[in-house]
């Protein structure tokens, strides 16, 4: 599929997401336990979701700017690493990997997918080279959607998402 087909079938999946609940997921945090959908509710969640090893310098980035300009009592951070692990690597090996490159205070707060799932349902392009920010409300709902790294347009995107909670 060419790159312009994939962005108009990812701008898609969102038109849809958009003020509709998040798709339903499983995953694992670095602590070991399941994390899903159904525990974001109660909340306002801003998901950082980084999809390839290219987009782990925004992930960084974002959850630095959001940390000093989010109020963290109003709004959870989480970071999602979407894994596409090959046949040979368990969960648990990218479980071990991840905890030696993130540290320890944010493991309850990092999950791992090992399928594709979320990614599709969130309309994020497979191995983008760009990390994903979605802004959801307390009933799981996605409020806002910025790609890359933050800018001050993507971080006032967000915060704007945010207060109107």
């Amino acid at each position: 599929m060419s790159l312009c087909c994939a962005m108009l079938v990812a701008t898609a999946a969102f038109a849809d997401l958009e003020s509709s609940p998040l798709p339903s997921f499983q995953a694992t945090s670095l602590t070991g336990k399941s994390v899903t959908a159904a525990q974001l509710i109660g909340q306002p969640t801003i998901l950082i979701v980084t999809p390839s090893k290219d987009a782990a310098a925004d992930t960084r980035e974002w959850a630095q700017a959001l940390r000093r300009n989010v109020d963290q009592r109003a709004v959870r951070i989480r970071d999602v690493l979407a894994v596409d692990l090959p046949f040979f690597m368990s969960e648990a090996d990218a479980l071990g990997r991840a905890k030696e490159m993130i540290p320890a205070r944010y493991h309850d707060q990092t999950w791992i997918f090992a399928k594709q799932k979320l990614e599709i349902a969130l309309g994020i392009p497979v191995d983008s080279h760009n990390a994903f920010v979605f802004v959801l409300d307390s009933q799981g709902k996605v409020l806002a959607r910025v790609e890359g790294g933050p800018t001050s347009q993507s971080v006032d995107r967000v915060e704007t998402a945010v207060r109107s909670m």
